[in-house]
């Protein structure tokens, strides 16, 4: 049997250390459901009133109209009725099995210059940076 030598266990140590601090694994996230938002989903396509975004495993796995998506039992439920649900990034799309970079907000972004400053929620690959209120 070998034993560990005295210049392994610092570099183990460190290995250990700099693992703790990773984030979870897409797999190991929440499931949300964000429900009665208008979808504006950053392509041509008009926005989606009462609409259900499904994000699950730090993706969108569906999005449409609260009759067309069906909320999974278990998903966390996120309350979007008078807002607006968004792309992070404007200029990538949202789309099913695309990455959940999410804003909701309070106020249309098309009409308000200043709708960054009424954001309700923020989502970086299904983790909530700023969970909504």
């Amino acid at each position: 049997m070998r034993r560990l030598s005295l210049f392994r266990i610092p570099l183990i140590l460190a290995v250990a250390i700099v693992l703790a601090g990773c984030e979870a694994p897409e797999r190991d996230l929440p499931s949300y459901a964000i429900v009665g938002a208008t979808l504006m989903d950053g392509t041509a396509l008009p926005p989606i009133g009462d609409s259900v975004v499904l994000v699950e495993h730090g993706k969108i796995a569906a999005m449409g109209t609260a009759s067309e998506v069906s909320i999974p039992s278990g998903m966390k439920r996120v309350n979007g009725h008078g807002r607006f649900v968004f792309p992070r990034i404007l200029d990538q799309p949202l789309s099913v099995e695309g990455p959940a970079d999410l804003i909701l907000c309070e106020v249309n972004p098309a009409r308000d210059p200043d709708y960054m400053k009424k954001t309700a929620g923020r989502m970086e690959k299904g983790r909530w940076t700023q969970f909504p209120n």
